[in-house]
């Protein structure tokens, strides 16, 4: 992990390549692009290099201002340490998964977790509401358009059942299952810590024929881009940000089922709460870091400003020493010629005034008082 300054990134960037000074980071050009990208620093344009090189005038951008809630130091996790870091993740997510017990994912909608249930209930709800809707405008309105709400299909089913699994299971095991939308967006908390996860039909990109293209796999057709299918897998995804080298996603296939899957995701549920309690504390050692950091930086400026405060009065003396002696000179050649003097000087005795004239030169001379 390194840790640098918004500024100096900046400066860096525009001192050498990209290709070259993401190497040095351990990191890709494009991992170092994202991340001066996100913390809005601007990058040499393409041809910059090679233009200096060749003794051409370029041009070089201002660092603009720290966006709002974007942190001014910057923390920059290797690759190595990365991989590392989510090989650790995965085996804490393996040892804890051994001791979840396997459960199966019930075949009916009985017994569904409230959240689910109220799912359900909603469903029907609404089919109820619009086929009212839809008697109330026959046979008077025959344009009447709205479409019925299509029934659950088996997808639809399933996401369901494994998702009362998944709640009722986490549950078991501590947790707690907050509220969730029929989409499948879920809120959760364990060990105190709340985050948000996602329990959908994981999709692809479809290339085929239109007259191909797989539809009434879902009663919420308009929960998903028209331009994606599924593929048959559900997809578990927490997606509150938990730090790197955190596992937080997890996907059927073919030889591994939602009933084999639950146990991994649980015990990804379940590290989630210390993950966000660690990456919390992180956050405030180096608020406190900055913080020490900023109070050590006003220290050092009010040092220096005391310092120049300093040598300023010392040259300030030194003047007043030198001013003391050039007075001390006028008045020794004033007293050397006594008639110079008037009898009475600013309305003083020209004796008295002598005396005053002494006394202001002691005063203003550093080196004769103690």
């Amino acid at each position: 992990m390194k840790e640098i300054s918004r500024e100096e990134l900046f400066k860096l960037v525009w001192r050498k390549p990209m290709t070259r000074l993401a190497e040095e980071f351990g990191l890709s050009d494009q991992g170092l692009a994202k991340i001066c990208t996100r913390h809005a620093i601007p990058k040499p344009p393409p041809g910059y290099w090679a233009k200096r090189e060749a003794g051409k005038e370029v041009e070089r951008r201002n660092l603009p201002p720290c966006p709002a809630g974007t942190p001014s130091i910057i923390r920059i996790t290797q690759r190595s340490q990365f991989q590392r870091k989510s090989r650790e993740g995965r085996k804490r997510v393996e040892e804890v998964a051994v001791n979840i017990a396997k459960t199966s994912i019930p075949g009916t909608l009985r017994n569904l977790h409230p959240i689910v249930a109220a799912w359900v209930d909603e469903h029907r709800k609404e089919q109820v509401e619009l086929r009212a809707r839809f008697r109330a405008h026959q046979p008077d309105d025959l344009w009447w358009g709205e479409e019925e709400l299509a029934d659950l299909t088996e997808r639809d089913l399933y996401r369901f059942r494994v998702t009362s699994a998944l709640l009722n299971w986490f549950e078991t095991q501590g947790g707690r299952a907050l509220e969730g939308s029929i989409r499948g967006k879920l809120k959760m908390e364990v060990s105190g810590e709340k985050f948000e996860v996602s329990v959908v039909e994981k999709m692809y990109q479809f290339h085929g024929k239109p007259s191909d293209e797989p539809k009434g796999w879902t009663a919420f057709p308009y929960h998903h881009n028209s331009a994606l299918a599924p593929t048959g897998f559900l997809r578990f995804t927490i997606t509150t940000y938990l730090g790197t080298g955190v596992k937080k996603e997890w996907v059927e296939t073919s030889k591994l089922n939602g009933e084999d899957l639950l146990p991994t995701v649980i015990a990804g549920l379940l590290l989630a709460g210390p993950a966000l309690a660690a990456r919390r504390a992180e956050f405030a050692e180096r608020d406190r870091r900055i913080e020490a950091e900023r109070v050590a930086e006003e220290e050092r400026r009010h040092m220096a400003q005391l310092e120049q405060e300093k040598w300023r009065l010392f040259r300030d003396r030194a003047k007043d020493w030198e001013e003391a002696q050039r007075l001390r000179s006028f008045l020794a050649a004033l007293e050397a010629n006594p008639h110079g003097l008037a009898d009475e000087i600013d309305g003083m005795p020209a004796a008295d005034w002598l005396k005053w004239a002494h006394r202001k030169v002691e005063e203003l001379d550093p080196l004769a008082a103690p």
